[in-house]
């Protein structure tokens, strides 16, 4: 039950980006949200009905480990990101962010998310292969954006592309992290 929410929740996100891409309908701004809670509830399910592979100090360790990877995740996604612009405007051009986080690489959201998923099917008891297979679907998610949607609808995303890695940071583009805090 829980798996299946937080897929429903991944269709949501595809539903949302291809909003923004193509017919940019305002009524269906809700997709994003909506699939963020039923990621969330599906999570919190599988979760719950899982045993831990870890114990004791280390699962307390990976719990901290994972929280700071979901407050990097909120960050990434409503912080750094002019949240009105990006969620709530679907179809409308706006500059692409190549700041902060997002010097790090296009997409830092994907390497707090598999953290984050990593964390909790060892210290909550997610079944591993969901955590895999969310992260996958993560994955796919930022390929749909980087190829089709991102190019459409940010400013400049060309030029962001030839200048920062799509997931896996570098030295250069660690570097440009550092300056832009």
């Amino acid at each position: 039950m829980g798996f299946c929410l937080s897929l429903c929740g991944f269709a949501l996100f595809f539903l949302s980006d291809y909003n923004d891409w193509r017919p940019g309908r305002k009524g269906l701004k809700f997709c994003f949200p909506l699939g963020a809670l039923l990621l969330v509830l599906g999570t919190v399910l599988e979760a719950r009905q899982g045993t831990p592979l870890v114990h004791g100090w280390l699962r307390g360790l990976l719990f901290a480990l994972g929280g700071l990877f979901l407050a990097l995740e909120v960050y990434t996604l409503f912080f750094a990101l002019p949240v009105e612009a990006s969620y709530a405007s679907p179809g409308e051009k706006r500059p692409a962010c190549t700041t902060g986080v997002y010097a790090l690489c296009r997409h830092p959201g994907v390497l707090w998310f598999a953290g984050l998923y990593g964390c909790l099917a060892l210290a909550a008891g997610l079944p591993l292969w969901e955590a895999a297979v969310l992260s996958a679907m993560n994955v796919g998610l930022v390929a749909f954006e980087d190829r089709c949607v991102f190019p459409a609808r940010l400013e400049g995303y060309g030029a962001y592309q030839a200048s920062t890695p799509f997931l896996v940071p570098n030295r250069a583009s660690i570097r440009a992290c550092r300056k832009t805090k």
